[in-house]
């Protein structure tokens, strides 16, 4: 009889031994739910990030990582052993680093686009038309942003030429909104460089602004004076 009762207690003792050994230490537990917590919140901060940009080519890899990522996030540390956690830490340590690395990409065009739409935003396309009330047969005609020292490409396009009295239409000046001082340098058919002063670009309307180049040969001085888009 004391057989049988010491063989229950020792069958007892050895079942809770292993059950014990099948839970993790609160230890081991609390290392796995922290690498848990770093790789959601890395695969948090890249989705959100990707959500900001305009560049989709990093769908597919979200998608493969997001993949992985439940995996683990399904995973019930509380019913697997110190052992199997250490064996599964690695992984999730290696899908969090592939997440942030990741993240560093999409931050950097999110960066990039932020500027080119920065940039976008301080510039508006000014509409115009050329009047010729020079003596200059006219075949290139440039914008110079004297704030910035930028010139535009010639408005006129390559091959045209403006001839005295006559009007160009469809000239699109792109102003830097940040810029307070412009001139007109033209280039005429002796391919000789003229400078026109002109007037506050930002001050056009919606409408658009006329632009009439007159040059005083006397004072060796050319103007770019704005008038009315629609007054012609």
């Amino acid at each position: 009889m004391k057989k049988r009762i010491m063989a229950g207690v020792m069958a007892i003792f050895l079942s809770a031994m292993l059950l014990a050994g099948c839970k993790p230490s609160e230890e081991k537990l609390n290392e796995a739910e922290t690498a848990r917590s770093l790789l959601v919140e890395a695969k948090k901060s890249a989705e959100e990030t990707y959500l900001d940009i305009t560049d989709s080519s990093f769908k597919g890899k979200l998608d493969e990582l997001g993949k992985k990522e439940a995996e683990y996030e399904s995973v019930d540390f509380s019913k697997m052993s110190n052992k199997k956690i250490d064996g599964m830490l690695p992984d999730i340590a290696a899908l969090t680093e592939e997440y942030q690395n990741l993240g560093h990409s999409l931050d950097e065009i999110y960066t990039s686009e932020k500027k080119e739409k920065d940039d976008a935003s301080k510039h508006m396309g000014v509409g115009s038309y050329i009047i010729n009330k020079t003596d200059y047969s006219i075949i290139e005609v440039k914008l110079h942003d004297v704030t910035q020292d930028t010139y535009s490409d010639n408005l006129i396009g390559d091959g045209v030429v403006l001839e005295p009295g006559y009007t160009l239409m469809g000239i699109l000046f792109d102003v830097n909104k940040d810029s307070s001082e412009w001139e007109i340098v033209i280039k005429d058919h002796n391919n000789t460089t003229h400078n026109f002063e002109c007037g506050d670009l930002k001050s056009a309307g919606e409408e658009g602004v006329a632009l009439v180049l007159s040059y005083d040969s006397a004072a060796g001085k050319g103007t770019a004076e704005l008038g009315n888009y629609s007054g012609l």
